[in-house]
């Protein structure tokens, strides 16, 4: 039988509070003084060496179901802890503080409980877990050989921990602090990955080294656990009905609705999943937008206020920027008021590719593991092939259009690189991801009942704008005498289709087509394209529309205009003969 641990009292509670709030005073006095100063990224460093680094693990694999919730709760507080410190630059003979950059770490910034070692025992308390980050700095700045200022060392240490080798350092807000500092300027960079929390110093100039001195060890065994230290009477021990003890959940974070994508996830979702949407559907949300099967699920909550301000400036605003830039803005305030609702023992997530970018940059896929829902390419390649079609046609203003800036392509290529899957079912994306695509099939819609007149007419499903082909579609209908009917209401100017015979698609885009045509340079939902396969009508598209060769359906090289043109001759044939 386990021999019990000391029993904490309400007194020994009381003195050790006594006790930290004088020297948090003292601290103070000393801090008013002798001012320790704040730093924030300068830049300078950004491209320097990386002169020393730390890797430690995130998750304990000796965890149980009762405690696990702490070590989740470790991991989002480091994930916010690292926010204040990642990327700072500290100038030469300059003190790092701890505690200066992370602030007094309460509730009120979003930390949650977590463990902190106290007397011998993993007490749980708010923003526990830091340590983990201040044995890292510790560790990384013993091997850049930093002069090492203020350093405290853990009571007891957990086998397998930086503890373990002597490279430790707690901190207690805000009277045991690490402090360091270097003859040379360096710029501390931080990473959590999906089990590592990663600590790199940067610097132009200094001679890194090594200690590795080993210290004595308690094993993991001896440091007790309040969730399994048989001390239920404790006055430390937690009340166990008002803890978490839920398995490891995955997270939705969804936006627009795929069809694809809602049996997916209906397909590997559980009861126990949560899911964020922008907007509910209800009485007073008519729109099939975001009509996710998920809707009722138990554990779904919404974004309404942010949700309607991005509806209203998207489909109302008169800025004179294009509608892409318009569109990334409020994708980040539907994105940021998202994140605040992930659960704590959350630890995959599933997201929508448009709030990629702004997830990433907050830090939230810290410890987690997590997959992108595709909607586009990636803004890279995007931005490639926009370029390839304004080589071929500088006159047009649209193909200047859907630009990002380089921080969020930056931000999104980081983020795809770190994903653990990609999933699509659009065959152009997924040839860019290869090795960690999840594919998906394309969901044909069912055959009309009502048959459709079937004719010879020819129709671009699209609207006149360059990235869709229209160009093409121009040189096609004045080389062959072509007649069209056109679904879409932009254009490219004005009188872009002038001296050609142009019919507006009615309200069935269908009626009297017998071959659609559809030279896209950029087509990421061709939904009109697999209604138009499955009525039974000929499709000309190229490879930027994502499917696969099937009956009735040519795919060709994008932007290959006699591949083109010879097919459409082909086909004119076929509808004529």
């Amino acid at each position: 039988m386990k021999t019990l641990t000391e029993k904490h009292s309400f007194i020994s509670e009381t003195k050790f509070r006594f006790k930290s709030l004088l020297f948090s005073i003292k601290r103070q006095i000393q801090n008013t003084f002798s001012p320790i100063h704040r730093f924030k990224d300068e830049g300078k460093l950004k491209n320097k060496r990386v002169i020393s680094f730390s890797e430690s693990a995130l998750w304990n694999p000796n965890d149980n179901e009762q405690n696990w919730i702490l070590t989740a709760g470790k991991i989002e507080n480091l994930r916010i802890a690292i926010q204040r410190i990642n990327r700072i630059e500290i100038p030469a003979n300059k003190t790092f503080s701890f505690w200066k950059h992370i602030g007094n770490p309460n509730i009120g910034k979003g930390y949650v409980i977590g463990r902190e070692i106290r007397e011998g025992c993993i007490v749980p308390t708010v923003a526990g877990g830091l340590c983990q980050l201040s044995n890292a700095l510790y560790d990384a700045a013993l091997k850049a050989n930093f002069e090492i200022i203020e350093r405290h060392q853990h009571t007891r240490v957990i086998k397998g921990s930086l503890a373990e080798q002597g490279r430790d350092a707690t901190v207690k807000w805000n009277y045991v602090d690490l402090r360091f500092k270097s003859a040379q300027p360096f710029r501390i960079e931080i990473d959590i990955t999906s089990d590592q929390l990663i600590v790199k110093f940067k610097s132009a100039e200094t001679d890194p080294v090594s200690d590795d001195s080993p210290i004595n060890t308690v094993p993991s065994s001896k440091l007790n656990d309040c969730y399994s230290c048989g001390n239920f009477s404790c006055y430390k021990h937690p009340d166990r009905s008002s803890v978490k003890q839920e398995n490891a959940i995955t997270t939705f974070i969804l936006d627009d609705k795929w069809n694809e994508y809602d049996d997916y996830i209906k397909s590997i979702s559980s009861a126990k999943d949560f899911f964020l949407l922008p907007l509910k559907k209800n009485k007073l949300v008519k729109t099939n937008r975001y009509n996710w099967t998920v809707n009722s699920a138990k554990n779904t909550k919404s974004v309404p206020f942010t949700a309607f301000e991005r509806a209203i400036k998207l489909r109302f605003s008169n800025s004179k920027n294009n509608a892409f830039s318009l569109m990334l803005r409020y994708d980040k305030k539907v994105a940021e008021a998202l994140l605040k609702h992930i659960p704590v023992e959350s630890s995959h997530i599933v997201i929508s590719q448009n709030l990629l970018p702004y997830a990433w940059e907050s830090g939230i896929f810290g410890g987690r593991t997590f997959d992108v829902l595709m909607s586009r390419l990636p803004m890279e390649k995007l931005h490639e092939t926009l370029d390839l079609a304004h080589q071929k046609y500088p006159e047009s203003k649209t193909l200047n259009d859907f630009r990002a800036p380089q921080e969020i392509m930056d931000l999104e290529s980081m983020a795809l690189t770190k994903s653990r899957n990609i999933i699509t079912p659009h065959q152009g994306i997924a040839d860019v991801f290869n090795n960690k695509v999840i594919r998906l099939s394309w969901l044909f819609p069912k055959k009309q009942e009502k048959k459709i007149a079937m004719g010879n007419k020819i129709l671009f499903p699209a609207s006149a704008l360059g990235r869709k082909g229209a160009y093409e579609m121009k040189r096609l209908a004045i080389e062959l005498n072509l007649s069209l009917v056109v679904s879409g209401k932009s254009k490219e100017s004005e009188n872009f289709w002038e001296g050609l015979t142009i019919e507006k698609a009615g309200e069935n885009p269908f009626e009297n087509i017998g071959l659609i045509i559809y030279p896209a340079y950029v087509e990421h939902q061709p939904r009109l394209l697999l209604k138009a396969i499955s009525a039974g009508i000929p499709v000309i598209t190229t490879a930027a529309a994502g499917l696969a060769p099937r009956e009735n359906l040519t795919i060709l090289p994008v932007g290959d205009y006699d591949a083109l043109k010879k097919e459409v001759v082909l086909q004119l044939r076929k509808l004529s003969a």
